[in-house]
């Protein structure tokens, strides 16, 4: 079985996004190593392989790589060198030195569109690599969504790399953030609203593509507008569930199958006309829309990336597996 991920085939979903609308492409962290600290047989390999990504995510043109722990395995110095190399703009606002100096930016503003996108980013507050130490993310992320705003940003985007329930307290926290992108626990989330702010995730190890649709000229609480399109995949699979059932029940022989099997099919036949209903239902407010494109062989690959990919893990090998939180139990 082939896994799903990989830069060429990243690289091929974002040049195909970007022929639908103006993209804005961003990382939340922790894209570069698998581990915050390696084994000192690891370090030649492991450069290799961070260089490659961030080659490829400078190719594609990525507005902003927010600092995680694992970014940092080589130290700050070696991020903030190899990524300014890369063309790709490293952001934090609150790691700093023992000595308070700042080796990141903490903001930039990007035109997308007819927008003016100011991006931020944060790191959960403690201790990093490199002797980094990262103060209160929410003092910061407050302080600096408002400059974006005086400085004429017209949406917010925060990329925070938090803890999700830390997250979702700095956002609480932080009203002036419209639209969050989350990284750390590693888990996929699909976009919802937390208080005024709109919050997504991917995952991470690359096996999927987040799209996040924003129309900015919508007002009022945010409305998935692919409400009724979801609606339509659930209502699908709930008659496939009943027409499961329904043909269950007519082989089944004894009474106490049948009736759990009819208490199945109410549920279900009530699941659905729920469904149903929500097809019909036009989102109104302020709309979205988001999905996660899980980078599979149908995607395609971009061949010179497949070819510069191949030829840096043949060479190297692959990383080292980091725990995977959907199958890996502690």
């Amino acid at each position: 079985m082939t896994r799903a991920g990989g830069l060429a085939r990243r690289a091929s979903a974002v040049e195909a996004a970007r022929r639908d609308a103006p993209a804005l492409l961003v990382d939340a962290g922790d894209a570069l190593f698998h581990a915050a600290a390696l084994g000192d047989a690891d370090t030649g390999a492991a450069a290799a392989r961070a260089r490659l990504v961030l080659s490829a995510m400078g190719r594609m043109g990525y507005a902003a790589l927010a600092v995680g722990e694992r970014d940092l395995a080589l130290g700050p110095g070696w991020l903030a060198r190899e990524a300014a190399a890369a063309g790709v703009p490293v952001l934090s606002l609150n790691l700093a030195a023992p000595d308070g100096t700042r080796p990141f930016r903490g903001t930039r503003i990007v035109e997308v569109g007819d927008e003016r996108v100011g991006l931020l980013a944060v790191a959960a507050a403690g201790e990093y690599p490199g002797g980094l130490v990262a103060s209160d993310p929410l003092a910061a992320a407050r302080d600096a969504a408002e400059a974006l705003r005086a400085s004429g940003a017209t949406v917010v985007l925060a990329l925070a790399h938090l803890p999700e329930a830390e997250a979702r307290a700095l956002l609480r926290g932080a009203p002036g953030i419209d639209a969050a992108v989350l990284a750390h626990d590693a888990r996929p989330l699909d976009a919802a609203p937390v208080g005024a702010t709109l919050v997504a995730a991917a995952g991470e190890r690359g096996r999927a593509l987040g799209i996040l649709t924003l129309w900015p000229a919508t007002r009022g609480a945010w409305a998935d507008a692919g409400a009724p399109r979801k609606a339509e995949a659930e209502l699908a699979s709930i008659r496939r569930s009943l027409d499961l059932a329904r043909r269950r029940h007519e082989r089944v022989t004894t009474e106490e199958d049948r009736r759990a099997l009819r208490e199945l099919i109410a549920n279900q036949e009530r699941r659905a006309k729920e469904a149903e209903a929500r097809t019909q239902v036009r989102p109104s407010g302020r709309l979205y829309d988001s999905r996660l494109l899980p980078l599979t062989a149908e995607v395609g690959d971009d061949a010179p990336l497949l070819e510069e990919q191949r030829a840096v893990l043949d060479r190297y090998g692959p990383p080292p597996v980091p725990p995977d939180p959907d199958t890996d139990v502690k």
